[in-house]
């Protein structure tokens, strides 16, 4: 156990790092696309399943580390790995100008690959400057094995989202139902406009696919899947299947409440917060805290204790 923390423990920080800047930069650029002709027409589309998926196998990977007996050393963090996430920043410039001249109709192959390439090469220098090119040298090496299964289930979860994703409009529909609940007792009147749009004094809201809670409900799900079978060993069966419809009915009810909340914010403080935040990775952040808490509170709770040893 002290080996498996001495290399997941460096390794977690690293990659707590490399999700805040992969949250940044989709955050930053998402409410750019989201919403604009270029989403559909010019193959941004398939990129917000992807980032989940990424997202996703990441933490399968450390998962699955975490269950390999091997202790490896990850060299120290070094002030020369800035000049990484400075190619990441100079990287996303480059896209951000690029959208900008497809937002203006300045579509060519130099603007689409400025647009396409320096968002990707954004998201993998921040990787590289968040863990460093030695260390990425020796886990992929140290842990081929896991890198691949890692891979495997990646691919696996982006085809049940796709899967899961038809799901969506019973889901947004419950959403709007409650949501107008709340805005009812917080004193603030809706009009709903069939099939999942609401709409105030100031804007409108529509209930999307990114505001349904699918996608989380979709990691949530598969990540419970995977600590169950690596620990299926010494899992409290029972409880282990009970608890996971209520913790989903609460990941569920707190998208609700993001959802609310996220409306108050652009109602009383400022509309363009409900059209940004709206369609961004607002609700992954969301998703990302509670399962933290979920598993801190609960994964204890869920494992047979070892008996302890009578005192003679």
């Amino acid at each position: 156990m002290m080996n498996t923390l001495k290399t997941i423990t460096p390794l977690l920080k690293r990659g707590v790092v490399f999700l805040c800047f992969f949250l940044i930069i989709t955050g930053v650029a998402g409410p750019k696309i989201i919403g604009s002709d270029v989403m559909f027409r010019d193959g941004f589309a398939h990129y917000g399943g992807i980032g989940k998926a990424l997202i996703f196998g990441l933490i399968a990977f450390i998962l699955l580390v975490r269950h390999n007996k091997s202790e490896i050393t990850l060299r120290p963090w070094s002030p020369a790995l800035l000049g990484w996430f400075a190619a990441s920043v100079g990287s996303f410039i480059l896209a951000w100008v690029s959208i900008d001249g497809l937002l203006a109709d300045q579509r060519s192959v130099i603007t689409l690959a400025g647009a396409h390439l320096g968002l990707l090469c954004s998201i993998i220098l921040a990787a590289i400057g968040s863990f460093g090119p030695k260390n990425i040298q020796l886990l992929a090496t140290s842990y081929k094995r896991e890198i691949i299964t890692a891979a495997g289930l990646t691919i696996f979860f982006y085809i049940f989202l796709n899967i899961v994703y038809a799901l969506w409009e019973p889901l947004a529909s419950v959403v709007l139902y409650f949501v107008n609940i709340l805005l009812g007792i917080s004193g603030l009147t809706a009009v709903i406009v069939p099939p999942h749009t609401l709409l105030f004094d100031k804007f409108g809201i529509t209930i999307a696919e990114f505001c349904s809670g699918i996608e989380s409900i979709a990691l949530f799900t598969s990540l419970y899947a995977i600590v169950g079978l690596l620990d299926w060993k010494r899992i409290r069966k029972r409880r282990y299947f009970i608890v996971f419809p209520f913790a989903l009915l609460f990941l569920f009810g707190l998208n609700i409440v993001r959802v609310y909340g996220l409306i108050m914010a652009g109602y009383y403080i400022n509309p363009e917060i409900a059209f940004s935040l709206f369609h961004t990775y607002a609700g992954m952040v969301f998703f990302i805290l509670y399962s933290a808490l979920f598993w801190a509170v609960a994964y204890k709770h869920l494992l047979v204790l070892p008996k302890k040893e009578p005192h003679e």
